[in-house]
C-alpha cells in the first residue's frame, strides 16, 4: 500500500481508514513526502521508522534531499541554489521541502517570542482618543435565527461572547497607527468587537456606528462567501478609499501571513494590557493565538489556521486583516529643509 503526500494525510484517518487495508495480507506500506512539521503522520512515521532501525538493524528510512537530484540534474541545482540565494538557507520552504528538516514546535505559528512581543502596555480603549489614527480588521461569520435576550453586544462583544461558541464568530479588531523614527507604521490593538449569531443586517448596523464613532480611516473586510454582501455593502456606502474587501485565498492568505509576522518579528505590533481588556475576549484571542499552526502548501506559500477541534480562528483572522489594513494609510511626508538653489555669482555671472 502506497500513500503520496503522507503529510496531509491526518493520523486519525491513517488508522482508521488506510491502514486496516493491508491487514488481509499483511501488506508492506510505504509513505512518500515532505515532513513539514514534527506533528505530520510522516514525521511521525520517520520517527518510528529509525527507532525501528536501530533496534534491529533492518534500512527502513529513506531519505533523499534536494543534493540527491542536483547531482544529475544542473538544472534543478541552479534552480535551488538560486533559492537558497534569494529566501536564505534558515527560510522555512528550504529547510523543510529542500534539506527535509520538519520544523519544531508541533508546527505552530507564533512561538513564544512572538507571543512575547505581541504583550503591550497601553489600555484598553472604549472610544478613540482625539488627533489618532484608527484602521480595523474586519473577520466576518454566518448568522443565527433570533435567540432570547443577550442577542449581539456592543462595546466590546461581552454578552455574545460566551454564547454558542461552536460557531465562528465576526471579529473585529480596531487598531491605532502610528509611525516610528524610519517612517514606518506601528500598530497598536486597542479594542475588539465580537458578534456570535447576529444578523448580517445587524452587523451592518453596527459597522456603521462602529466607523463613524472611531473615524476609522480603513477597514479590510473579509469579502469570502458569507462576508461578500456586506462587504459590497460597506464599499458602497464609504468607498474603496476606506473599506478594502478582501477574498481569501491560498496565495493571499499566504501574504497575509508573512505580512503579520513581519509586523510581530519587527515589534511594530502590540496588544492592549491584559489588565484592561474584558477577560473573555482576552481568554478566547489568546486561546487562538497559541493554537494557531501553520502549514507550506507549496514553495514560497505559508498557511495559518487554527484546528477546527481546537477551536476557532476568527481573531486571529481579524488581526491579520488588520495588518493589511495599514496599506491603505499613507505615512505623514518626511520633515525636509529644501535650500535655494544659487543661480549666480557674487559678481552677477551666470
Amino acid at each position: 500500500m502506497e500513500i503520496d503526500e503522507a503529510q496531509d494525510v491526518s493520523q486519525e484517518k491513517f488508522n482508521r481508514d488506510f491502514r486496516p487495508m493491508a491487514a488481509v495480507r499483511n501488506a508492506t506500506t510505504i509513505l512518500y513526502g515532505t515532513a513539514w512539521t514534527d506533528n505530520t503522520l510522516l514525521a511521525q512515521q520517520r520517527a518510528v521508522n529509525l527507532e525501528l532501525e536501530q533496534h534491529t538493524g533492518e534500512k527502513r528510512h529513506f531519505e533523499y534531499d534536494w543534493h540527491t537530484l542536483a547531482a544529475i540534474n544542473p538544472a534543478y541545482r541552479t534552480f535551488v541554489e538560486q533559492e537558497i540565494a534569494r529566501l536564505g538557507l534558515d527560510h522555512i520552504a528550504i529547510q523543510t521541502q529542500y534539506l527535509l528538516r520538519p520544523m519544531s514546535g508541533a508546527g505552530y505559528f507564533l512561538n513564544e517570542l512572538q507571543q512575547t512581543l505581541l504583550r503591550g502596555t497601553h489600555p484598553w480603549e472604549a472610544g478613540p482618543l482625539s488627533d489618532c489614527c484608527y484602521i480595523a480588521g474586519m473577520d466576518v461569520a454566518g448568522e443565527d435565527r433570533p435567540v432570547p435576550l443577550g442577542n449581539g453586544s456592543s462595546g466590546g462583544g461581552g454578552a455574545s461572547a460566551n454564547r454558542n461558541r461552536q460557531r465562528d464568530s465576526t471579529v473585529i479588531t480596531i487598531g491605532r497607527i502610528s509611525h516610528n523614527e524610519l517612517n514606518l507604521p506601528v500598530l497598536e490593538v486597542v479594542h475588539h468587537e465580537w458578534w456570535t449569531g447576529r444578523s448580517h443586517l445587524d452587523q451592518y448596523a453596527a459597522t456603521l456606528a462602529l466607523i463613524e464613532q472611531w473615524g476609522l480611516r480603513s477597514l479590510v473586510i473579509d469579502a469570502t462567501g458569507l462576508g461578500a454582501g456586506l462587504a459590497s455593502l460597506l464599499t458602497s456606502r464609504f468607498g474603496q478609499e476606506r473599506i478594502l474587501p478582501f477574498t481569501f485565498t491560498r496565495p493571499s492568505k499566504s501574504r497575509l501571513a508573512y505580512q503579520l509576522l513581519a509586523l510581530i518579528n519587527s515589534g511594530r505590533l502590540k496588544f492592549y494590557s491584559h489588565a484592561t481588556a474584558p477577560s473573555a475576549i482576552i481568554n478566547e484571542c489568546q486561546q487562538q493565538l497559541h493554537r494557531a499552526r501553520y502549514r507550506i502548501p507549496a514553495p514560497d506559500q505559508l498557511d495559518f489556521y487554527v484546528h477546527p477541534s481546537e477551536g476557532h480562528d476568527d481573531f486571529l483572522m481579524s488581526l491579520a486583516l488588520l495588518c493589511d489594513a495599514v496599506a491603505l494609510v499613507s505615512a505623514p511626508a518626511a520633515s525636509t529643509l529644501v535650500r535655494p538653489v544659487r543661480l549666480y555669482t557674487d559678481e552677477g555671472r551666470f
